[in-house]
């Protein structure tokens, strides 16, 4: 047997779960097998060891907890249906206002026929030369190509 099963076979026999021939075999196992041994008295001082730890005191009841956890579900949950209201309203405002298209600037602006603009200085305080710089823009000299190398 694998020591991973007797592991197994002692932790249930501890917690009281093996059947009368599993007991009678772990019985057999601690009288016999001293790494058996060692191995039981590990977990008895383990599962001792559990038990003693000191659990700490809570500074609210349990009640208390289960409101505050319950609250925080339903603002979350009244928060998604305020939003998703939301934007169901503003689909319908979007479709209706669709239906109706007299007063729309947007398509006031489409159907106005475009007007030359031909801007002056006097109009536009802001001039923007493109292909004819405002300052001479110097030129740089160039450097010869050196193509050969001398030795």
């Amino acid at each position: 047997m694998e020591k991973r099963d007797c592991f197994e076979l002692l932790s249930a026999y501890l917690d009281g779960e093996v059947t009368a021939t599993e007991r009678r075999q772990v019985e057999e196992w601690l009288s016999t097998d001293t790494s058996i041994k060692c191995l039981y008295k590990r977990l008895l001082n383990l599962r001792k060891g559990l038990h003693d730890i000191p659990v700490p005191a809570t500074a609210q009841s349990s009640e208390v907890t289960i409101n505050q956890v319950l609250t925080r579900v339903n603002r979350r949950y009244r928060l998604n249906w305020m939003l998703g209201g939301a934007a169901a309203a503003a689909c319908i405002l979007g479709a209706i206002s669709g239906l109706f298209p007299g007063n729309s600037r947007m398509l006031e602006i489409a159907t106005t026929q475009p007007t030359e603009l031909t801007p002056t200085a006097a109009d536009s305080p802001l001039m923007v030369a493109l292909n004819n710089p405002v300052i001479e823009i110097p030129k740089t000299a160039v450097a010869p190509s050196s193509l050969s190398i001398q030795k």
